[in-house]
């Protein structure tokens, strides 16, 4: 679906130039503990600045707010390439954003959009990078992976690639959200969405997000697809007519839940959870 959006587009926009569009302009830097977290991903042209450099962490407070000034790119209509870093940014360890980077196609990836970015942009700040270790850990029981979210949630050095506020309940099911402006922002329905919930049960055990948006062949309205992560008391209590899939566990389509923790070893998760395995 995202190809045909940006193959379409410009058709739509005909002539017209897109302007260029801050990347961090949606985040606000002024107060708390930022940083960037730059994490390799596997390529089908892996890069020697990949093994060189590898996964790493910028916490200078001052050159992050410069990177936010100066990332200011022309938006592209290519998205054909796949990505060779993860560039995620933290606010006091809560994951705010994540942009991906091509370095050989030349683009960083915002969302739905792409916008020209190359290796020069990348490697601007190498010198303020530093090695950070990072793991990915297979669950295959419930009550083991919510502990160890919780139990690894509260190290300063651990940061999450990934959601895992889901994880604090033990599944989800979707309801859709119909006949929306095609320019609706998306995160007020989310809040509206929580907030009906909230009111029509009286409970806050819940969490919602998103899990995808379609437009209309005419590009006048989108559709929206919400997770609601819950127990499963609470779905039974949920009773609307807009659910599209029914509840389920989050090892009720697969064995195995893997999640991918940034700052700490295989060796050091292992440490960390003597007493719970």
């Amino acid at each position: 679906m995202k190809k045909i959006l940006l193959l379409l587009l410009p058709l739509v926009l005909g002539a017209q130039v897109l302007p260029a569009k801050f990347l961090l302009e949606d985040i606000e830097m002024d107060s708390g503990r930022w940083e960037m977290i730059g994490v390799s991903l596997i390529n089908y042209e892996m890069l020697d600045i990949q093994h060189d450099l590898g996964s790493f962490i910028m916490t200078d407070q001052y050159r992050l707010k410069e990177i936010q000034s100066k990332w200011d790119f022309e938006e592209v209509f290519e998205d054909y390439c796949d990505y060779h870093y993860a560039l995620k940014f933290y606010k006091d360890g809560e994951l705010q954003k994540t942009l991906r980077v091509n370095l050989v196609c030349n683009y960083i990836t915002d969302g739905a959009f792409s916008y020209r970015f190359d290796m020069n942009n990348f490697l601007e700040y190498r010198r303020y990078y530093k090695p950070i270790r990072w793991s990915r850990i297979r669950f295959r029981d419930l009550d083991l992976l919510q502990v160890a979210v919780d139990q690894l949630d509260n190290l300063p050095s651990v940061y999450w690639y990934g959601d895992v506020k889901q994880y604090d309940f033990d599944g989800d099911f979707s309801i859709t959200v119909d006949d929306l402006p095609w320019n609706a922002n998306r995160d007020s329905v989310v809040a509206e969405v929580t907030d009906r919930i909230r009111a029509d049960l009286g409970r806050d055990d819940f969490y919602v997000t998103q899990k995808y948006w379609l437009l209309s062949d005419d590009f006048e309205t989108m559709t929206l697809r919400l997770n609601i992560f819950c127990n499963a008391s609470l779905y039974d209590q949920y009773g609307a007519d807009d659910v599209i899939t029914r509840w389920r566990n989050h090892f009720s389509e697969m064995s195995f839940v893997q999640i991918v923790v940034i700052g700490l070893s295989k060796k050091e998760y292992f440490e960390t959870m003597q007493g719970y395995n």
